[in-house]
């Protein structure tokens, strides 16, 4: 939080840790960034100005001293519960008297971690980038930028460190961080005992017998580990503190950090009581991701004018639970969005404004139990190879009755499109990808892969519904689009726009049966493949997804994969050198099968639901059997799909509801 935040009265001690910390800040001068200590999450009615909410964050250069990353893109977090008091256990009550005890508390915690990534709430973040000017307010508005990414396994390791906590924790001021802060010292103990990740936040949580400088004025904070001129710590890192949360304040009370704020009856598992663990945890490690940086006071991430960031600007606002994977909810508060401030002029947002819903890459696809957060290490391949259970579910928007699948190739006929050139073929397509991708939307339509679609309908409302069709013929039009300029690392609007220039080129009239795939050559694709987040994804333009661009436009990102490799499905089915591109079919049938069920992407545009079929963890058609198997031929892996036209082309099964009797599956076809 701002500075001015210190201007509510404190106590001598905290006066004098302030005016320590302002005086360090004067040896270190910044051309950019807020200057703040510790960014302090303040308890109810310590909250921001109420002008915080009427502007946007700002970028601010990511430069403070060597090592500045301006953003977290690649997100992990590591859990510390610091103190003997956690491993020999202690209890805990809520509002009604209820028993709780720290086990559970340690449950709810890493729980919440477990199921924050690639949920809606998360992506809110992923609007942000560093690799921009400072002064920059929409990443969207420049290219360059590398974006903060919402990984579906973001907690890497939980540690109880069950050494002894001081008892008055000094827990106010950079002073103490560079000389002998003992939670700045337990964060670097802390990334010894995992591994030291510049790209992580490390999150240290005390038992009640430790009282911290400052509470209960505030909840929590995060910063980094500084070192000036050779004193304090080795190396850079981001890490929060988190103090016992459930005290009884005086003025307070027990639910000045949130215990009870949003569910006032606590249930077996902890929601009621261990709200406030949620919504202070998922503040500081939202803003630790949009701006990490804290060299000399300097804040060089995403932070608006007075200093406010993500979390802050909606600090103690419109709380609530909100859905998370496999079943599970947690009270959160929301977090800023630029994007959605600057459509609607409400920036609180509790998901995501857009959502391109992406296929992942080879070996991160979840299985059904997160055996990764269940044994000490992570084996090899146990986080592929499994199907997603549980059956896909109707969300009550529209599927693709009549498809329509419309080519675009932009950009391939570039003089700088591609690093090379192949005997036999253009040019403008060396490795045959963009041909194989032709034929294969010929010759996908009419086949029993396509019948698994079939099954999903969407109702229309007068007591009628209509399935997904599987007509023979889907491609409607190629386009060879080497006018509009094209380059790398682009944004996820910039495709919008292509495929609203392609709806103008085709002359499109029925967009809601329509799907514009954007294919882009070896050397222009979008910044999160380039980051190996993803292979491909589709998505739905909104107002506030997509600002300024044609509405109602369902469309297809596919990168070429074929610069992945092995993590895009490269021999996945068939050997090499027959299976060099296997990963182009079976990527590229993934989106298409995900736009038939779910064209508009699990968005909202206002109170309507866009979203079709998936299941209750956000699971597509293709999420749910995508790499099954790992490259193995077991149940439910890909296999050579034979098209309309005879051929073989190499596609990954499909979830069926109907199979095993309605249990659900894979399936390759009916």
């Amino acid at each position: 939080m701002p500075t001015t935040a210190f201007e509510r009265p404190l106590s001598f001690g905290l006066r004098v840790l302030a005016l320590l910390s302002l005086s360090l800040a004067a040896v270190v001068t910044q051309a950019s960034g807020q200057t703040s200590d510790k960014h302090f999450f303040w308890a109810p009615g310590q909250t921001p100005n109420a002008n915080s909410v009427s502007n946007d964050l700002i970028y601010h250069g990511g430069n403070a001293g060597a090592g500045a990353i301006g953003v977290e893109t690649k997100p992990g977090v590591y859990l510390i519960f610091w103190g003997p008091d956690w491993a020999n256990g202690f209890t805990t009550t809520d509002a009604k008297g209820v028993q709780f005890t720290s086990q559970q508390l340690q449950s709810y915690v890493t729980s919440f971690f477990t199921n924050l990534g690639g949920t809606p709430w998360a992506a809110i973040q992923t609007e942000y980038c560093n690799n921009v000017p400072a002064g920059t307010t929409s990443c969207a508005s420049v290219s360059g930028g590398g974006y903060v990414t919402d990984p579906r396994k973001q907690l890497k390791g939980v540690w109880t460190d069950a050494t002894p906590v001081p008892s008055d924790i000094i827990a106010l001021g950079l002073a103490e961080n560079v000389a002998d802060d003992p939670l700045a010292t337990e964060a670097i103990r802390a990334s010894a005992h995992f591994n030291y990740d510049p790209q992580a936040t490390y999150i240290i949580f005390t038992p009640p017998s430790s009282i911290a400088t400052g509470q209960p004025v505030y909840c929590g904070y995060h910063t980094q580990t500084n070192s000036v001129d050779g004193l304090g710590n080795p190396y850079r890192l981001q890490y929060a503190f988190i103090p016992f949360l459930n005290m009884n304040w005086p003025e307070l009370g027990t639910g000045g950090c949130g215990m009870n704020s949003v569910n006032v009856v606590s249930d077996s598992f902890g929601h009621g009581v261990f709200d406030g663990y949620s919504i202070v945890t998922g503040h500081e490690y939202a803003e630790a991701i949009t701006d990490p940086d804290n060299f000399a006071s300097v804040q060089d991430g995403w932070n608006d004018a007075q200093g406010n960031e993500t979390g802050d600007k909606c600090a103690w606002t419109d709380l609530g639970n909100v859905p998370m994977d496999n079943h599970t909810t947690f009270a959160v508060q929301p977090l800023w969005s630029n994007k959605a401030f600057d459509v609607t002029g409400q920036g609180c947002v509790r998901s995501a404004p857009t959502n391109p819903h992406a296929m992942p890459a080879v070996g991160i696809t979840p299985p059904a139990i997160d055996i990764c957060m269940t044994l000490p290490t992570c084996p090899p391949g146990v986080a592929a190879g499994q199907p997603m259970p549980v059956n896909m579910a109707y969300f009550g928007g529209r599927v693709q009755v009549t498809p329509k699948i419309y080519l675009v190739f932009w950009g391939w006929g570039d003089a700088n499109a591609f690093d090379h050139t192949t005997p036999g073929n253009p040019a403008s397509d060396p490795d045959g990808a963009g041909a194989l991708m032709t034929r294969f939307v010929e010759a996908m339509g009419g086949t029993t892969w396509g019948d698994i679609s079939a099954q999903y309908y969407q109702s229309n409302y007068n007591g009628n519904y209509s399935n997904v069709g599987n007509p023979k013929q889907m491609l409607v039009g190629v386009w060879h689009d080497d006018t509009n300029p094209i380059h790398d690392n682009l944004a996820p609007i910039e495709l919008a726009q292509e495929a609203a220039r392609a709806v103008q080129h085709f002359n499109a009239t029925d967009l809601t049966d329509s799907n514009f795939v954007i294919a882009t050559p070896q050397k222009f694709n979008d910044a999160g493949f380039n980051q190996s987040s993803y292979c491909a994804w589709h998505d739905y333009t909104t107002p506030t997804g997509y600002p300024g661009v044609k509405q109602a436009i369902a469309f297809t990102n596919m990168p070429y994969v074929l610069n992945a490799g092995g993590g895009c499905g490269e021999d996945f089915v068939n050997p090499a050198p027959t299976g060099n591109l296997d990963g182009v079919t079976i990527v590229l049938g993934h989106e298409i099968a995900e736009t038939l069920t779910d064209p508009g992407a699990e968005s909202t545009t206002g109170l309507v639901p866009n979203g079709g079929w998936f299941d209750y963890q956000g699971w597509e058609i293709g999420d749910k059997c995508a790499w099954v198997g790992d490259g193995l031929q077991v149940p439910g892996a890909p296999f050579n799909m034979i098209g309309n036209d005879g051929r073989a082309y190499p596609v990954q099964t499909l979830w069926s509801n109907k199979s095993l009797q309605g249990v659900g599956y894979c399936s390759q076809g009916f």
